[in-house]
């Protein structure tokens, strides 16, 4: 099963952006993310060590601490508690095996280029490009 942590950030660190200046909860957001606010809250924890969340003044006062332009997806992902390679080389395999032997190698090699190329094209896209598409498609939606 996939983990969700990424999507799940990204989707708290939008949702504070497109109702940026309106008081939020952590059960609002938990509302649109259908989960549990302590789930929201232990994201927007993790945001705040990681200075992507400003400190708050209050339950309900929740600021970026750098305008999305300024935030990529390379710097959320690096914030993950858990932030590990996307793919996973299985390495419990028959060393008896020339396939088991060598494939674990193999893939780790290529595995490592994917990770660098999917870390830098992470670190071209923008917290203002989601929110961008965000406002286009609920405008879009709103036309039709």
């Amino acid at each position: 099963m996939a983990n969700t942590q990424f999507s799940d950030t990204i989707h708290v660190l939008v949702y504070i952006a497109y109702f940026k200046g309106n008081k939020l909860t952590s059960q609002e957001i938990a509302s649109s993310l259908e989960t549990s606010p302590s789930l929201v809250r232990k994201i927007m924890a993790n945001l705040k060590r990681s200075n992507l969340l400003a400190p708050t003044h209050g339950p309900t006062q929740l600021a970026l601490a750098k305008t999305p332009a300024e935030i990529t997806l390379r710097d959320i992902y690096a914030t993950l508690p858990s932030q590990g390679p996307l793919l996973n080389v299985d390495a419990h395999t028959s060393q008896k095996c020339p396939v088991g032997k060598t494939v674990p190698k193999v893939l780790t090699n290529y595995y490592n280029e994917i990770q660098a190329a999917a870390e830098a094209k992470m670190a071209k896209i923008t917290l203002q490009d989601i929110l961008n598409d965000v406002t286009l498609m609920q405008r879009l939606e709103d036309e039709a």
